[in-house]
């Protein structure tokens, strides 16, 4: 791995820290605020802004005609209807499709109704809507391993885009360039001078040794907060760099990590976080609440086993509530609608289960048991809800989040 100079004209991480007017702990908006609106779009950078986010984090690759657009995963058919566009062009990855053809793409109706039609923007774009909005760029370089032009491309679209993202006095408060893959990062740290605050992503804090090797040349080190260790924080502060991570949804990560040190939270709902840091209540005036995500057990039962992970509701109140409408929505986005007529006992709890069974209505008893938890069985927007035990939120039919849970929930 080559080791470029320091992205900052002095060199010197601490006196660049205090140079910089930003809060104490940045809130990055995760793929934009991905648990609001539908991830890596314009809208999901319009609500970032909107819930108080100083960044929008975002995914970078290239068409295959070479042009940089946001988009995550290594194929489209989570977020988009490619499968029913080009229903013969599987495996479906971005890199085989040209500009012209992912703006075909509906990127937002997979996540709710009210997003459809949203597009695929490229990253003009997306600086473009930063720039309207007033928050940073947080950029991933995601497709930096995957093709030789990708750093010459990006680095021409951010010279050419107005807003001065390479040369502004400010730039440093306005963009930091991540990858999980360290020798195109610093491929790109030399293609734009070192102009701009540098990140490593990681799922785990590597030893000392590796730490001060790069620690000589990034501003930031970015691991995942699930795998932080004792004086983890400390040796990445120790190695000169600022500690940020991803992606603690949960209000009781986002106060431990800000507790311990960290600069930056990375997360899915940047309002949360945004509340959380200036001391206010993340959810005012609770009534129903995530109590907890739970494994479902077979017990020889062919519905249980298809219902694998399920959410636990629990009314606050004395009275019950009527959830029809509402929502609960995992992290990458599966989405549970709760329907018309579902209602939580006072005090009580509702499971709420990814179908098979009595999806939709409501008799008291989802599964017409007799006794037991009342069960509501919902038809998901997507396969495996909560399979990658990140978090779940309980959204009202407005959208709004009112909870957020995941299974460890502090950092």
């Amino acid at each position: 791995m080559r080791t470029p100079a320091p992205s900052h004209d002095n060199g010197d991480h601490a006196d660049v820290a205090r140079d910089h007017d930003t809060p104490p702990v940045l809130v990055v908006a995760h793929r934009g605020a991905s648990g609001v609106a539908p991830e890596n779009t314009v809208a999901a950078i319009r609500a970032a802004a909107r819930e108080g986010a100083d960044f929008a984090e975002v995914d970078v690759v290239l068409t295959r005609d070479g042009v940089p657009v946001l988009f995550h995963d290594n194929t489209l058919v989570r977020t988009t209807d490619v499968a029913t566009v080009f229903p013969d062009r599987a495996p479906w990855q971005p890199g085989d499709f040209t500009l012209a053809e992912l703006r075909r793409l509906d990127a937002g109706s997979w996540f709710a109704d009210s997003f459809a039609g949203e597009r695929i923007p490229t990253l003009a774009e997306a600086l473009a809507a930063l720039d309207e909005y007033g928050i940073g760029l947080w950029a991933e370089l995601k497709g930096a391993n995957r093709h030789p032009d990708f750093v010459p491309a990006v680095a021409e679209v951010l010279r050419n885009t107005p807003g001065g993202w390479l040369t502004a006095p400010d730039r440093h408060r306005r963009f930091v360039a991540t990858s999980f893959y360290f020798d195109p990062l610093a491929k790109f740290a030399a293609e734009i001078d070192h102009a701009v605050p540098l990140g490593g992503i990681v799922e785990s804090v590597p030893g000392d040794e590796t730490l001060q090797q790069v620690g000589g040349w990034m501003d930031y080190f970015i691991p995942n907060f699930r795998r932080l260790r004792p004086g983890d924080l400390v040796r990445i502060r120790a190695a000169g760099m600022r500690p940020a991570f991803w992606c603690p949804n949960h209000p009781a990560a986002v106060a431990s990590l800000a507790a311990q040190g960290a600069t930056a939270v990375i997360q899915n709902y940047p309002g949360v976080a945004r509340a959380v840091l200036d001391g206010q209540p993340a959810f005012p005036a609770q009534t129903v609440v995530v109590e907890r995500v739970e494994d479902a057990t077979t017990n020889g039962s062919a519905e249980a086993a298809d219902s694998g992970r399920y959410a636990i509701l629990r009314n606050l109140t004395a009275e019950p509530v009527d959830l029809g409408g509402w929502y609960v929505r995992d992290d990458p986005g599966v989405r549970l609608p709760i329907g018309p007529g579902v209602t939580i006992p006072a005090r009580g709890t509702l499971e709420v289960h990814a179908g098979p069974g009595q999806v939709g209505g409501h008799d008291g008893r989802e599964d017409g048991r007799k006794d037991g938890p009342v069960r509501h069985f919902a038809e998901p927007s997507g396969p495996g809800f909560a399979r990658g035990r990140n978090s779940v939120a309980l959204h009202r039919p407005d959208g709004v989040v009112v909870d957020v849970a995941v299974d460890e929930p502090t950092a």
